[in-house]
């Protein structure tokens, strides 16, 4: 199995959610992926600025989605 990275950003003062975002490449762990995800959740907040993560009340929520093997695509460069 991989794990897909998937993050949503929202405001409680908006009560509003932005549409999740996929992180690509895919995580060969679930270890990986929610280590990932408070990484990026991280990123994001320090990204925003403590101002306006206070003025908009900014949240980020992440989950890890198992993605069967037999789904990931390999993509093969041919001439």
């Amino acid at each position: 199995m991989k794990f897909l990275l998937v993050l949503t950003v929202c405001s409680a003062v908006a009560e509003v959610c932005l549409p999740p975002a996929e992180m690509w490449p895919l995580y060969d762990s679930h270890y990986d992926c929610a280590t990932a995800g408070y990484l990026n959740s991280m990123g994001l907040m320090k990204e925003f600025g403590e101002t306006k993560v206070n003025d908009d009340k900014i949240m980020v929520a992440f989950k890890c989605i198992e993605q069967p093997t037999e789904a990931v695509h390999h993509y093969r460069y041919s001439q």
